[in-house]
């Protein structure tokens, strides 16, 4: 496994030109690409609380899974700066399993991710036996811990899965990604399966561990006022690309990229002297072949979009001391 030269100690986990691409067809159909990541280069803190923020398709969730080693990436490489020594994650890279153990996530859909036919013990055992941890009365005593720290009842271990609610799903499912003491969690849209009373109940618990434990979080999600919330600092994700990224209050208080302004605008604006109303931002209609933009993905949807933004794809230019955007408007 590579080494990496001089990283910023305080940054835990930075990408650098990550690719991840699909591709379909092919010998007999036409081969399609999809360039699900597309030259992604971030850093996050040690500590922090990162939102990713994007609609649905934008390439969040690939990320997440390749910064994990979940996903292998096409091209770049993801720098994961260890306490002993940093390890770099190339396409080439095979991932060994103690370093995996400190990469964990949490899923979006509490349903899926774990089998609801298991009993809740055996679905927090099963991580620790995987990593040849075989000291039963360290296990007992490490699920007694992460389900203390979820809020769960201890005397849930011999429930089945089904028999729990979708939010203590959620719950065990994040207790799960906590049992094997990781460094760094992709928090995977963890909210979006679960109704209004239980968001902020799972929002404020990634909070509280965060403070705790001090864990690094990457918070994937497609809604902002939640990011607002949870997160320090935000990155804003479309097609592939990052286009804008800062300090949370910075990015929503003052949005420089026309996306992260549609994105915004999408959620009403409370008023207490008259009706709440949704604004909305003039969103051209495509008549271009996506295909042929070789610079911002947005152009097609922008209103303020110029050739120059057709051809070329503006690099992420320095605002402030925590503000950055990707957008030749600037």
């Amino acid at each position: 496994m590579s080494h990496a030269g001089y990283i910023d100690p305080n940054v835990l986990i930075q990408t650098e030109g990550l690719k991840v691409y699909f591709v379909r067809g092919g010998f007999l159909a036409e081969k399609q690409i999809t360039k699900a990541v597309d030259g992604v280069s971030i850093k996050i803190n040690k500590g922090e609380v990162m939102a990713l923020v994007g609609e649905s398709g934008s390439g969040k969730t690939t990320l997440g899974r390749a910064m994990i080693g979940l996903q292998k990436p096409t091209e770049g490489k993801i720098i994961y700066n260890r306490d002993s020594s940093p390890v770099v994650i190339t396409p080439k890279t095979k991932i060994i399993k103690h370093i995996r153990r400190e990469l964990q996530m949490v899923y979006q859909d509490p349903y899926s991710s774990i089998d609801p036919y298991m009993k809740v013990y055996d679905a927090l055992s099963m991580p620790l036996k995987y990593s040849k941890i075989k000291d039963k009365e360290y296990i007992n005593k490490k699920i007694e811990e992460v389900l203390n720290m979820v809020g769960l009842p201890l005397d849930l271990v011999n429930n089945y899965v089904f028999q729990l609610s979708g939010g203590q799903r959620q719950r065990l499912s994040i207790a799960r990604a906590l049992s094997l003491d990781p460094k760094f969690l992709v928090a995977d849209e963890p909210v979006t399966m679960l109704d209004a009373s239980l968001k902020g109940e799972i929002v404020d618990l990634l909070k509280k561990i965060n403070k705790q434990t001090g864990i690094t979080i990457l918070f994937i999600t497609h809604e902002l006022p939640i990011a607002k919330i949870v997160a320090n600092r935000i990155s804003v994700m479309y097609k592939g690309k990052i286009v804008e990224s800062g300090r949370a209050q910075t990015v929503l208080k003052d949005p420089l990229h026309p996306y992260t302004k549609v994105l915004l605008e999408a959620y009403p604006k409370i008023n207490p002297e008259s009706k709440d109303t949704i604004k909305t931002i003039n969103v051209k209609e495509s008549k271009i072949d996506t295909s042929k933009i070789q610079g911002c993905p947005f152009y097609d949807r922008c209103p303020f979009a110029t050739q120059k933004c057709l051809e070329k794809m503006p690099d992420i230019k320095s605002m402030s001391s925590d503000h950055e955007v990707a957008c030749w408007l600037y």
